[in-house]
């Protein structure tokens, strides 16, 4: 993430340890961020319509599907506003005997799954979800160093100006959910993750509900970023190290989109759903 702001970590690190060890421990223990969960359901207006040329919207461009009229689970689920993309990373000092874990998140984020639902499984046929990662930026607490100095150093780390966006595409799959209940159920999901221009598959372990029209899922995954071509500082006997499996995080809303159009998939060709 950028020798130079590690030596302010660094040196904020020191200051903390002066204080005791022990002292120090509990500190960080207590600023720990909560990984994501699922947003609270609740009635919500769709969001409006990206503008055509908006960047997330040719990163994970929407398709056009036949709206049917439907109640149903089946058709086009899309991201709304609340949801949530970021990184948890655990970090080494050498002051330190307790590990901590920089945390960013960002709400600049969209995409859209299509799914086609039996009596007791949904079938995912498509989907694409972009995440911007130009807007990261960091909610943990490192007491003496302000964390928000790290994050201009995870964007270049990430190669932001020129790949400003990680995007995941799920393989088509059946999971076995039921899509009459509103009940927590647990999934996993697997497909094509792109981080910097390098895309390796990934599985995400996911918790997601169907309660009052509204689809929300949260879970995570952990990536060995060096895989991407993504290089954290790792020396033994350094300031600090960063473990280069990196978790991924999301929590995600999305509604049910029931407009008419024709079905069309990102580069225009007609979609033809199985």
């Amino acid at each position: 993430m950028g020798r130079s702001i590690w030596w302010k970590v660094a040196a904020a690190a020191g200051l903390v340890a002066v204080l005791g060890t022990a002292g120090a421990i509990t500190l960080l223990y207590h600023g720990r961020v909560q990984p994501l969960g699922l947003a609270q359901a609740g009635p919500r207006s769709p969001a409006a319509s990206p503008s055509p040329d908006d960047p997330l919207t040719l990163a994970c461009r929407r398709p056009a599907v036949p709206g049917t009229g439907t109640t149903g689970v089946a058709g086009l689920w899309e991201t709304q506003r609340g949801s949530i993309a970021g990184y948890r990373a655990h970090e080494r000092f050498a002051e330190l005997t307790s590990p901590h874990e920089a945390v960013a998140r960002t709400d600049q984020l969209s995409g859209w799954v299509l799914v086609a639902a039996g009596d007791d499984s949904i079938q995912i046929q498509t989907g694409c979800i972009a995440i911007d990662v130009r807007n990261l930026n960091s909610v943990d607490e490192l007491p003496g160093f302000n964390t928000a100095d790290r994050d201009q150093s995870a964007r270049d780390m990430l190669g932001s100006r020129s790949h400003p966006f990680v995007v995941f595409e799920p393989y088509p799959s059946t999971i076995a959910v039921d899509p009459a209940s509103a009940a927590v159920q647990h999934i996993q999901i697997s497909g094509d993750l792109e981080i910097s221009g390098v895309t390796k598959p990934a599985r995400f372990a996911l918790d997601v509900r169907l309660q009052n029209s509204e689809l929300t899922a949260a879970g995570s995954t952990t990536v060995p970023v060096g895989d991407f071509g993504v290089q954290v500082p790792e020396e033994v006997g350094g300031f600090v190290q960063v473990d280069p499996h990196i978790t991924l995080e999301v929590s995600l809303i999305l509604l049910h989109s029931r407009h008419p159009a024709v079905a069309a998939n990102q580069d225009g060709s007609p979609l033809q759903p199985s």
